[in-house]
């Protein structure tokens, strides 16, 4: 019993292992001895030999085999090493390794983090608690739900010109959306995004996907630019819920946050973030954070690293540092008010049956 990429290891190596961050998001670990749980494994009528061996991020684990060379295309014997998960790569990425540091990897869905050195439980079964992939350590996150996907569904569904004219200049699309995006003042001139919810696990359902308050007698402003901003605004609102819950928890303010992926790329969307959290918002060079802390691992479990935190100490450097603007954040500080409760009674349709949600969970 193990997770896809501990299944994608055994095939390239011969060898059934994962690691803490990758294992604790099976709901079967032991979260303080950062392994299989044995009462969790009794409880499901389960013996732990079905598992697979645990073992920290950035271990060697064995060599690509000559079967799984033949298959690949990769060299037989290059080594194979232990990876993590998405988000806790993500972090390394960042260097994202300290008690208290908040981040957010904003890529298809955003993922809101606070380092710990010791696990804590949510007792409100909101939001999760993992291991980290720094060994002895962990974190807790809240998942923003198609937080970043949600702008690429609109580009590609309501930006055809804006794709067009990207190709002929040679530029991103998202640069052309956000030039649009930063005409609109701070809360789109009404138009409010109602996508990702803030994470729940105990009902976690999700609103229709909208995008309402439109003035039909105004397309100048009520129209395409607003509805770009109004999803980049939504999805900050989910993060600030989920810095919320952080603090609530932790007993501790944040004072800052790391923001990574590819919401991080442009400019807009990062002062957004600024402005609606009301602290400082670090942009790391490298924004595929991921990527990143993956070569990472590889690079210590090869040797050119001494472990995981000297690479992540190595590589991670901050490219600019976002100032929230106080005008601004006072504002948002009302329209976050105004799209809790919006968001709540966009849900009671779905709830009621009338309209399909974003997503909702097996089981709710």
């Amino acid at each position: 019993m193990g997770m896809l990429s501990d299944w994608i290891l055994y095939r390239l190596s011969g060898r059934f292992v994962t690691d803490p961050s990758i294992g604790s998001s099976s709901g079967m670990f032991d979260l303080k001895r950062r392994g299989w749980s044995r009462r969790t494994a009794e409880l499901c009528e389960l013996d732990l030999g079905v598992f697979p061996e645990v073992k920290e991020p950035g271990s060697n684990v064995g060599e690509v085999t000559k079967q799984a060379a033949e298959e690949t295309g990769l060299r037989a014997g290059t080594p194979v090493v232990l990876g993590g998960a998405d988000t806790q790569l993500g972090l390394i990425g960042m260097g994202a390794s300290k008690r208290g540091e908040v981040a957010t990897v904003g890529g298809s869905f955003w993922q809101t983090t606070v380092g710990l050195d010791a696990p804590i439980i949510d007792a409100k079964m909101r939001l999760r608690s993992l291991c980290h992939a720094f060994p002895g350590k962990w974190m807790m996150e809240g998942i923003g739900f198609y937080s970043g996907l949600t702008l690429r569904w609109f580009r590609d569904g309501f930006c055809q010109s804006e794709m067009e004219v990207a190709k002929r200049r040679g530029i991103d699309p998202y640069v052309l959306m956000e030039e649009l995006a930063s005409t609109v003042p701070p809360g789109s001139n009404g138009v409010m995004g109602i996508f990702g919810n803030v994470m729940d696990s105990k009902r976690w359902v999700h609103a229709s996907p909208s995008l309402i308050q439109f003035r039909i007698g105004d397309p100048a402003n009520s129209g395409k630019k607003e509805a770009i901003r109004a999803i980049q605004e939504s999805a900050a609102y989910v993060v600030l819920g989920h810095l919320r819950i952080i603090e609530s928890i932790t007993g501790r303010k944040v004072g800052g946050i790391l923001f990574a992926g590819g919401g991080a790329k442009g400019k807009v969307w990062p002062q957004i973030m600024a402005d609606v959290l009301g602290v400082e918002v670090r942009i790391p060079v490298v924004k595929e954070s991921t990527s990143l802390g993956c070569a990472i691992c590889a690079g210590t479990g090869t040797g050119w690293y001494a472990d995981l935190q000297s690479g992540s100490e190595g590589l991670a450097r901050t490219e600019r540092v976002l100032s929230p603007g106080s005008a601004n954040h006072r504002v948002y500080q009302e329209l976050y008010k105004k799209w809790t409760k919006v968001y709540a009674r966009s849900l009671t349709m779905v709830e009621d049956g009338l309209l399909e949600p974003l997503w909702w969970p097996a089981g709710a």
